[in-house]
C-alpha cells in the first residue's frame, strides 16, 4: 500500500485508519512508519492533510526511536516538495 496506487474509493477509509495507527501510543513502530508513508502518498491527492500529518510527526518526534525519526525525516521532506498547503 505504501508503494502502490490505491483505488480512490478507499482513500478516505485508508487515510482514517493510518492516522489512527500513527496517533496510537500502543501501535508498533513498523505500523506507525508504514502509516506515515501511506498518508504522505495520499497527500499528493489531498494537500489539505499535509499540515495535520506534519503536526503529528513533529509532536511524536522527540519521543520516538531512530527508525521513526529516519522515516519522519523522509516524509517531511516529501511533504515539503508537494504543491499545496
Amino acid at each position: 500500500m505504501q508503494n502502490i496506487e490505491l483505488p480512490e474509493a478507499y482513500h478516505g477509509e485508508i487515510m482514517d485508519l493510518c492516522f489512527t495507527y500513527l496517533e496510537s501510543p500502543k501501535e508498533s513502530l513498523a505500523v506507525k512508519v508504514f502509516s506515515m508513508s501511506v498518508i504522505a502518498n495520499l497527500a499528493k491527492y489531498y494537500p489539505e492533510i499535509k499540515p495535520e500529518l506534519k503536526l503529528i510527526i513533529e509532536d511524536q518526534l522527540p519521543h520516538q526511536s531512530a527508525g521513526f525519526k529516519s522515516r519522519a525525516k523522509m516524509v517531511l521532506k516529501q511533504l515539503s516538495q508537494l504543491p499545496g498547503l
